[in-house]
């Protein structure tokens, strides 16, 4: 016993001198869209001051394709040296949970944070006779079948919301998704659809300028930017829950030391006053957890994905 003990200590001493020299050359952060979305721009903002931080580039690589899978199996893959990192957005459990033939499986990547959030807001048209989700509902109810709903595309975190909400308020509604946040307020506007969960960045000017209205705010708490908007908590539905989220993890079995290393190296820089004045520029609202915290709310989502496309049957995505 006291061999192994022995044996076990000078592993230690070995392997912390190993890991204190950590990173010795450039991280690439992988993106697994395209440039000019949140998710990048988010990266792009981090990159240099993680950089400042760990004494080594931190260079953002988009990487995209097949909705994300082809950026996140390339990291999933990678050697667990973390020298290769993944900013990902809230839909990648869905990712294998749709894919006959996964390229990767969640439990091949390890949280470190939940960095950021943009929230969502539960918006109607202005034309609409309600004002809140119990009148939204009832209007629904009356209508049942004759009515739909937006998203940004098949599988997003506005699409399953807007999945759940039917199941939880016992409405039925059509869901249409559209290429995105602009093409789908467009048709909302004309009063094609009957609501969508819109990011608050999207549907913020047409609120101001009362072409919209909201229904609920889609956060742990009211909006600065509508603080007289009650949560969809508050009114009765705490756990469907619609938002873009954006994270950052590395390859499952990486050392803890490392994971801890870039993790707070990102909590740090999201704590700096100029990068929180951008990201409140934009409606995006710096989280930096645990990747504890970070892990529970991934495992929170596969069970809430899991049981939507069981309820509603949808098919893979290959």
């Amino acid at each position: 016993m006291r061999r192994r003990t022995l044996l076990a200590a000078a592993g230690a001493a070995l392997a912390a001198p190993a890991f204190a020299a950590w990173p010795e050359r450039g991280i690439r952060l992988v993106v697994p869209f395209g440039a000019g979305g949140p998710l990048d721009t988010l990266a792009r903002l981090l990159a240099p001051l993680m950089s400042e931080d760990l004494g080594q580039p931190v260079v953002v690589e988009n990487r995209t394709g097949a909705g994300g899978a082809i950026g996140s199996a390339e990291v999933a893959r990678s050697a667990p040296d973390g020298y290769t990192a993944l900013m990902a957005g809230v839909n990648l459990p869905v990712i294998p949970l749709l894919s006959r033939n996964p390229a990767f499986r969640m439990e091949d990547l390890a949280p470190l944070s939940r960095l950021a959030v943009i929230p969502h807001v539960m918006v109607v048209p202005a034309s609409l006779p309600v004002s809140t989700v119990a009148e939204f509902v009832a209007y629904a109810k009356a209508r049942p079948g004759r009515l739909s709903f937006a998203s940004f595309g098949v599988t997003t975190s506005n699409h399953f919301a807007g999945e759940l909400m039917n199941i939880r308020a016992g409405i039925d509604l059509t869901h249409v998704p559209y290429r995105g946040g602009a093409a789908a307020i467009t048709d909302l506007l004309a009063g094609r659809v009957a609501y969508m969960f819109s990011t608050l960045p999207d549907a913020l000017p047409f609120l101001r300028e009362g072409q919209l209205k909201p229904l609920a705010a889609i956060h742990t708490e009211r909006l600065r930017w509508l603080p007289d908007v009650p949560t969809l908590a508050e009114q009765g539905f705490p756990d469907v829950v619609s938002e873009s989220a954006f994270g950052l993890l590395l390859r499952a079995g990486t050392p803890e030391a490392i994971q801890l290393r870039l993790g707070d190296a990102a909590r740090r820089a999201l704590a700096s006053a100029p990068l929180r004045e951008r990201l409140d520029g934009m409606g995006m609202v710096p989280v930096g957890s645990s990747g504890a915290e970070f892990a529970a709310l991934i495992d929170r989502d596969i069970r809430a994905f899991s049981d939507i496309i069981r309820r509603t049957g949808m098919t893979s995505l290959d």
